[in-house]
């Protein structure tokens, strides 16, 4: 990644702390993604080693906590989080699968499937007093707004 070890303060190898971080973080990661999140790291442990000032901790110390959190702050910014715990439970979010529309054949089948399954439109929509009432519902919008004295956009067509 870097051409040279980037020596910070008494951190001999700022990119090898980052990829033990990334090592020890537990996160399923791609290839790309470990490279990314470690690139993020030395960038954080630069930006930090200007504000750093000697005191209670040395600069490596400092540098490896504050690392840990910010790879916790990057994982929950790319997937969201998806664990909270609670004092008697602990809730999990099923993170959402998304399909590419431009994947290979294998993985549109899933898509053309689900939409398949669907059948399209509802029968509620379908619905002839469900159309009526939408209808009225855009002439008493364009009523109320000519009342206002302001004027309606233009109908969309859908």
């Amino acid at each position: 990644m870097l051409q040279g070890k980037l020596v910070l303060h008494d951190l001999r190898d700022t990119e090898a702390l980052a990829m033990r971080i990334v090592e020890r973080s537990g996160f399923v990661l791609s290839y790309a993604e470990r490279e990314e999140l470690a690139t993020y790291l030395i960038e954080v442990a630069w930006e930090i080693s200007t504000v750093w000032r000697p005191g209670a901790a040395s600069f490596s110390t400092y540098a490896t906590t504050t690392l840990r959190r910010r790879a916790i702050d990057w994982k929950r910014q790319k997937s969201g989080r998806t664990t909270w715990r609670f004092k008697d439970r602990v809730h999990i979010r099923e993170l959402p699968q998304l399909v590419s529309l431009d994947a290979d054949e294998a993985e549109r089948d899933r898509l053309e499937q689900t939409l398949a399954a669907d059948g399209g439109d509802s029968a509620a929509d379908r619905d002839e007093t469900r159309r009526r009432l939408d209808g009225e519902r855009d002439q008493h919008r364009t009523r109320d707004l000519a009342e206002l004295d302001a004027s309606a956009p233009e109908p969309r067509s859908g």
